[in-house]
C-alpha cells in the first residue's frame, strides 16, 4: 500500500476530509457513519441539505450494511453487468446505518462500488462506506483531471491525493425503489429506458399487447379466434421488431389477472409467467421469479 493511501486511511478514519480521484471524477469524502464530517462536507461544498449523496461502497456485502434489501432482479439486471463501475443504484435505506443529511431527509440512499484500485483500498482501509460526490463547490464544473480542482477547494480538506479518473464521466444513477425503475440521471453507463410489456387477454372478443417505453405507450389489438394462446406471443415479436427491441430489452410485465374470460385470463397469465420467469424480471410489481394468479 502505497504511503498516500495509508496517510488519507488515517485521516478518514479520524473524521477527516480527503480529496481523491475515483473512476468517473474526483470525488470529496469521508466516512459515511461521521455526522460532525459529514456536516463539514455539506458545509465546504455548499451543498444544499435537502440533497442526498451517495455511498462508496466496496462490496455487495458491505452494500447490505446501508440498504434494507437488494432485489435478485438487481443483481441480475445492475450489479453483475455494471459493478464495480459507474452506475449509483437507489435501494431502500437502513436508516439507522444512514445518517438523515445522506438521505436528504428520505428514506433512500445511492450505493456505489467504484471501478479505481485508489478508491477501492481507501473503503476497504477504512472498512465502512466513503461518501463521494464530486470534489467542486455545489454548482460549479466537475474535476475529472487534478489540474481541474479548485484551488480554494484543496485548501478545505485535509489531504488530496494525486491520480487519474479513466472514465472522465459522471455515473448513471438509477431508482430501483419504484416500479418499474427510473433513471435519474444518464451517465458513464448507458442504460436503456424501462421497457413494460403489457399482455390482456381477458376480453371475449379481442386480445391486447403493448409496449411502455419511457411512459409512452405503444397497444395492438388482435380480434380473437381458436388460437388465442399462439397469437400473444406473435404480437409481442411484431412490437419488440417494431421498436428494433430484443425480448432481453424488456424490464418488466404487466399482465392483466381478471375480472375476465375464464380461459383468456388463464392463457395471458400463463404466458406473462412464463416470461418473467426466463427473463427473471418483476411481474405486476412483484419480485422476478414470483407468480401470479387469474382473479375470475
Amino acid at each position: 500500500m502505497s504511503l498516500d493511501i495509508e496517510k488519507a486511511i488515517k485521516i478518514l478514519k479520524v473524521g477527516g476530509m480527503v480529496i481523491f480521484p475515483t473512476d468517473t471524477a474526483f470525488g470529496i469524502g469521508c466516512r459515511v457513519d461521521d455526522e460532525q464530517a459529514i456536516k463539514g462536507l455539506f458545509a465546504i461544498r455548499k451543498r444544499p441539505e435537502t440533497q442526498p449523496m451517495s455511498v462508496l461502497i466496496d462490496s455487495v456485502k458491505m452494500a447490505k450494511k446501508y440498504v434494507t434489501a437488494i432485489p435478485k432482479e438487481v443483481i441480475d439486471k445492475l450489479i453483475e453487468p455494471y459493478w464495480p463501475g459507474a452506475l449509483t443504484i437507489v435501494l431502500q435505506s437502513r436508516t439507522a446505518m444512514v445518517p438523515s443529511l445522506v438521505r436528504g431527509g428520505g428514506n433512500t440512499v445511492g450505493i456505489r462500488i467504484p471501478n479505481h484500485s485508489v478508491a477501492r483500498a481507501l473503503i476497504r482501509g477504512v472498512g465502512v462506506g466513503i461518501l463521494g460526490p464530486s470534489a467542486n463547490f455545489h454548482g460549479q464544473k466537475t474535476p475529472y483531471k487534478f489540474e481541474d480542482l479548485d484551488p480554494k477547494l484543496l485548501k478545505l480538506v485535509d489531504y488530496v491525493m494525486p491520480g487519474e479518473c479513466e472514465v472522465g464521466n459522471v455515473s448513471t444513477v438509477i431508482d430501483c425503489t419504484q416500479k418499474p425503475w427510473k433513471i435519474l440521471r444518464q451517465g458513464a453507463v448507458k442504460l436503456k429506458n424501462n421497457i413494460v410489456l403489457i399482455i390482456d387477454t381477458s376480453s371475449s372478443h379481442y386480445i391486447s399487447v403493448g409496449l411502455r417505453i419511457a411512459g409512452k405507450k405503444d397497444l395492438i389489438k388482435q380480434k380473437i379466434d381458436a388460437r388465442r394462446a399462439q397469437v400473444v406471443l406473435p404480437m409481442v415479436d411484431k412490437l419488440l421488431r417494431k421498436h428494433q427491441l430484443k425480448s432481453t430489452d424488456i424490464t418488466s410485465i404487466e399482465v392483466h389477472t381478471g375480472p375476465g374470460s375464464f380461459t383468456g385470463l388463464r392463457v395471458g397469465i400463463s404466458i406473462a409467467n412464463a416470461l418473467a420467469f426466463i427473463l427473471k424480471i418483476s411481474l405486476n410489481g412483484k419480485p422476478a421469479g414470483a407468480f401470479v394468479e387469474p382473479n375470475y
